[in-house]
């Protein structure tokens, strides 16, 4: 954004009329950077970290009031959010050291769910010093590390009252047993069973907090290894400009719209592309064609070679065949969201899914649909989630 807007004021001294467009940039940025500031200063001394799958707008209305607490209720709300956290575990999942865990954070979620916080906060910190333990080639869990091995660059968690400032409570000793409530994710003292009292939903949400801040640090880590890309041009810069006020038109202009099977018609539903590509993933799944199912599926990350990651695919999908399927509707959410409801035939019996599409392009970016740098990829990459799944 700060590129953007670097581009921008160059360009306004030959065209004025963007102006009202640099004004939007520069209220975003500040929006973003001013609800982040506020949030630490609010509570950062209560060890809530701001992370990347936390939702904005929530937070902006939060920290508006100047309450901690309101702001502290409004994070644990997006972690209470059965629909939202299903993303982010999804989501979750598909990073590599934390896939061996699915099972385990599907079971800490079953758990914070129904309340029973104790079993949520011991899975999830049993899994935080695991997958920390498989990032990088350090081969040490989290309550070995100092918070100067937390900060990574280009992090939102690198905020100095952001992950790494929560290790010095994370790993405080106590030498004591306590029966007094607790509401810190003190790694240690619960672990050994000095703390007894961590039974709320405080600290269970606090542990969802940090085991999704580690997740972007992890991600930031592997993303700094990459070769860095070289800074554009004022040319490019000015036409990546002119580029983005031409979508953000386009996405002021779009409207959601929706199609049914029994009211609309087969040929209207069928003729959305985001179906077309249902159709596609659907077939390639009935004929166990993998490689041409694998394309359909939304990975944040994916093995080295395309023949690895059939392999993938592969194992998640040959123990479960589909048998066959009807399209029932088609709803179109976002210019880059949509949702497809389908009848799946597994063992015999239908079963009514959904299935949730993203419009992205190849670095994985919302692109609006239509956009020829975009294509539509499903985000539930395996049966499980695929079968039975109905969104709300």
């Amino acid at each position: 954004m700060r590129d953007q807007m670097t581009a921008m004021s160059l360009i306004l001294i030959l065209k004025p009329s963007m102006r009202a467009d640099f004004k939007k940039l520069k209220a975003d940025f500040e929006r973003i950077v001013g609800t982040v500031e506020r949030f630490y200063q609010l509570v950062g001394e209560r060890h809530w970290v701001f992370h990347g799958s936390l939702r904005l707008d929530p937070l902006v209305e939060a920290v508006s009031t100047n309450d901690p607490d309101a702001v502290e209720n409004a994070v644990i709300a997006q972690y209470q959010d059965p629909e939202r956290m299903r993303s982010a575990l999804m989501r979750a999942k598909n990073v590599p050291e934390m896939r061996a865990r699915a099972e385990l954070l599907d079971a800490a979620f079953r758990d914070y769910l129904d309340g029973r916080y104790y079993a949520a906060v011991l899975v999830l910190l049993a899994v935080m010093d695991g997958f920390v333990n498989d990032v990088g080639n350090q081969r040490r869990g989290l309550h070995t590390r100092d918070g100067e091995e937390l900060v990574a660059w280009n992090s939102m968690t690198a905020h100095h009252q952001g992950l790494a400032a929560t290790q010095k409570s994370f790993t405080k000793s106590f030498n004591k047993t306590s029966a007094e409530p607790v509401y810190e994710l003190y790694r240690n003292g619960i672990m050994h069973g000095n703390l007894t009292n961590f039974d709320n939903v405080i600290v269970a949400s606090k542990a969802w907090n940090r085991l999704f801040a580690l997740i972007d640090w992890a991600q930031a880590i592997e993303q700094a290894k990459k070769p860095e890309d070289p800074k554009p041009t004022l040319r490019e810069s000015l036409a990546k400009m002119a580029d983005t006020a031409a979508d953000r038109k386009k996405m002021d202009a779009w409207k959601p719209r929706a199609s049914d099977v029994q009211v609309d018609g087969l040929e209207t539903v069928m003729s959305e592309p985001v179906v077309e590509a249902t159709v596609a993933m659907l077939d390639a799944w009935i004929a166990k064609n993998y490689g041409r199912l694998a394309p359909f599926l939304h990975e944040f990350t994916k093995p080295k070679s395309r023949n690895a990651f059939i392999g993938v695919v592969r194992s998640r999908f040959e123990g479960q065949p589909l048998e066959g399927y009807e399209v029932r509707r088609v709803d179109v959410r976002g210019f880059a969201l949509a949702h497809v409801t389908v009848g799946l035939t597994v063992g015999g019996e239908v079963r009514e899914s959904e299935l949730r599409w993203v419009y992205v392009d190849a670095e994985k970016r919302s692109r609006l649909e239509g956009d020829p740098r975009g294509t539509w990829l499903i985000i539930q990459t395996d049966p499980i989630s695929i079968v039975g799944r109905v969104w709300q």
